[in-house]
């Protein structure tokens, strides 16, 4: 039969009979549903052409075997292909040796796949230990035989476990199939050796003297010394399971935070600060080495990164389409007015926001009817879920997959876009490290290549404008995906969008994660701003961030001028205020059952309308003024406003102009209009517009 042989695949041409191309292997591989295992390694059943084949695909190493298998050491796909051939050369059942594939980058092995007939069997030989068939006790001793054999071929298989032994009942008895193969020694196997290879079988008494008593026949040896030589290898290896289970007993405890430890803010609608300082410096030395690599990490952005940050520059022509709102279903408490889900979608429409933020926390699962029921209300929105992580699911990961399962799984078709987490820099969001963030998002990232391929997994979910934790949220050696960077952006507290942290402004600090995300192969280039916010005023305790607050009317403006700034970027698919109801933040307060639309909900509403479906032009900026241009319906829109002190300009006669909440400024009785930290709006027919001049206007700044 003939092979096909490249640098990175080996396999029988056959089962590929219209060539061979690995992205669709991959893809058929990922979307196909016939699993056999799904744990360290996956295991699927897939036809290739006409053959029915079992494919393996291997866990995928970390950096350092990953080097090793490409320069050192031979795959576990291809010493499971050759160690099959050397098996079947020498009479051994195995399934057909269908070929493998190695996919290589330049100095590691990524992925391998060991592909083989499908083997069609009665049972493995657990059935047989387990005594849950008539005459085991006959096939058990068949089994020894066939071992017997094995090692008298000069074969010793070093994973010699009863699920790698399959068993086809025949006329004449039973055929004994090896599968696993990837670790087999060649060599002379002495009694001693054959005797051991035995052990890790099973440990009931029982069958360990059947055992001894069938292969001491075969060896010529008394029962009694072989049954007392199998018992102590069989205690050897109980003993050396028994270490193992103590050794990740005793890590488990070393890492066990009690859950107690972790409380939830109903108030501010986020976890409570962790208080307790013993805590805080338990976690500090639990993720003392992942920190270490956030070091590494950051080091290597500011060495590749500033690269594309030069490079990058401000983009237009872009459509406007990005506006999105954080919409929680009603959890109300205290004095708080409860809002129905139709109360929830009649304030989107009016807002007119096509782009909504969904949390589903985890810890309230019990409740999940009730989130995917409101986001199936919003079938005509664009939907995105984030999924809130809590200590429970970061340390269970069976659960975690069979929740995350389920809600893909119910949110198929209505919901595209997931947020893996949330706040994953900050210890009272449940991840003690880095290292934990990423485990948890490969369970995500494995239902997707493996059940769901159509979704898209948003990652590093980094909380404020944190370079070391983003660095190494971008920058790893995870085998792990994202379909574009979520970033809760929040500006310094202290300030409007302008403000500057570290020497970077809300644009700075957008192009520098985009310039990370460019630099990285752990993500595309899309990405989406989950959260920003500013706290208000006399809602102290509904605040998260008590210390830093600020009044209504700020709150209003610093909405619009961020919504613009990131606007300029060109570079954020979809950015999303935080949130519609919330005393301490939202666009809504519902305290004393009363139901308040805020100004920064009109004004909201009046950027959405102004400027939804156009396309930006322009940014230009002169001292503490800016303006953006947007081109919609055959009109030229300046968005203009200070960032500090007062401007004025004289407005023309073929202007409108209107303020940050939609009214028209009366430009008769005065053609002299200031510019302020809100934002005003001038709209200019296409055909006889004259750009305003911000150099000029910016000469009149005055302080106030």
């Amino acid at each position: 039969m003939n092979t096909y042989t490249s640098e990175n695949f080996h396999f029988v041409e056959k089962i590929f009979p219209n060539g061979f191309a690995l992205r669709d292997f991959e893809e058929d591989f990922f979307q196909n549903q016939n699993i056999l295992n799904d744990d360290r390694n996956i295991i699927k059943v897939m036809k290739l052409g006409e053959v029915e084949t079992v494919v393996k695909s291997f866990k995928t190493p970390n950096l350092f075997q990953a080097i090793i298998y490409k320069f050192f050491r031979k795959s576990k796909a291809k010493r499971s292909f050759e160690n099959s051939k050397l098996l079947k050369s020498r009479g051994v059942n195995v399934p057909e040796p269908l070929g493998y594939i190695e996919v290589f980058d330049r100095y590691r092995l990524r992925q391998c796949y060991f592909i083989s007939s499908k083997l069609n069997f009665d049972f493995t030989l657990d059935v047989a230990t387990n005594k849950k068939i008539d005459g085991y006790k006959d096939i058990l001793s068949d089994f020894v035989h066939f071992t017997y054999d094995l090692h008298k071929k000069n074969i010793m298989h070093l994973d010699y476990g009863v699920g790698n032994i399959c068993i086809k009942k025949t006329r004449n008895g039973y055929d004994f199939y090896l599968i696993d193969l990837n670790r087999l020694k060649e060599g002379i196997v002495s009694p001693k050796k054959g005797i051991k290879n035995l052990a890790r079988i099973s440990n009931d008494p029982e069958i360990v003297k059947i055992f001894a008593d069938a292969y001491a026949i075969k060896i010529s040896s008394s029962a009694l010394k072989t049954h007392k030589e199998l018992k102590k290898f069989v205690y050897q290896v109980g003993q050396r399971v028994k270490l193992k289970k103590s050794l990740k007993s005793f890590i488990e405890n070393i890492k066990h935070v009690p859950l107690s430890s972790y409380e939830w803010d109903y108030h501010s609608n986020q976890p409570h600060t962790l208080k307790s300082k013993k805590l805080k410096n338990r976690i500090f030395f639990l993720a003392f080495f992942s920190n270490l690599k956030i070091i590494f990490a950051t080091l290597y952005a500011c060495v590749v990164a500033p690269y594309f940050f030069l490079r990058d520059k401000e983009s237009f022509e872009k459509k406007i389409d990005s506006f999105g709102l954080c919409v929680n279903i009603d959890r109300p408490i205290e004095s708080q007015k409860s809002i129905s889900n139709i109360e929830l979608i009649a304030m989107i429409d009016e807002l007119s926001v096509e782009n909504i933020l969904v949390r589903i926390p985890l810890a309230d699962f019990e409740n999940i009817e009730n989130y995917i029921s409101f986001i199936e209300q919003l079938k005509d929105k664009d939907v995105l879920v984030c999924v809130l992580q809590d200590r429970q699911h970061v340390i269970d990961k069976h659960l975690t997959k069979k929740r995350l399962d389920f809600i893909f799984s119910r949110l198929e078709g209505i919901a595209e876009v997931f947020q893996i987490g949330n706040s994953i820099n900050r210890k009272k969001w449940a991840f003690l490290s880095m290292d934990e963030y990423f485990s948890f998002f490969k369970i995500a990232y494995d239902l997707k290549k493996n059940k769901f391929p159509k979704i898209k997994l948003l990652g590093s979910n980094i909380i404020d404008f944190d370079i070391p934790f983003f660095s190494r949220s971008v920058f790893h050696l995870k085998s792990i995906f994202y379909d574009g960077i979520a970033a809760q952006l929040y500006v310094d507290r202290r300030g409007g969008p302008e403000q500057k942290q570290y020497g970077f402004d809300t644009l700075n600090k957008i192009r520098a994660y985009k310039a990370m995300a460019r630099a990285s192969k752990k993500t595309s280039n899309e990405m989406y701003i989950t959260e920003v916010n500013w706290p208000l005023n006399g809602m102290k305790n509904w605040a998260p961030a008590e210390n830093f607050l600020i009044d209504e009317s700020l709150q209003s403006s610093y909405l619009v001028r961020y919504y613009l700034l990131m606007l300029a970027t060109g570079k954020v698919r979809k950015c999303f205020w935080h949130q519609l109801v919330a005393p301490g933040y939202g666009l809504v307060n519902n305290l004393d059952e009363k139901i308040k639309k805020r100004d920064a909900y009109y004004c909201f509403q009046n950027l959405i309308a102004m400027l939804s479906g156009g396309i930006t032009k322009k940014m230009t900026r002169e001292k503490n003024l800016f303006c953006l241009i947007v081109e919609k319906e055959e009109k030229l829109i300046e968005a203009i406003w200070s960032s500090k002190g007062i401007a004025n300009f004289k407005s023309n006669p073929n202007q409108e102009i209107f303020d940050i909440r939609g009214n028209a400024i009366d430009t008769k009785s005065s053609p002299i209009i200031n510019i302020s930290g809100e934002v005003i709006y001038v709209i200019n027919q296409r055909e006889n517009y004259q750009e305003t001049n911000i150099k000029l206007i910016s000469e009149t700044i005055t302080t106030g």
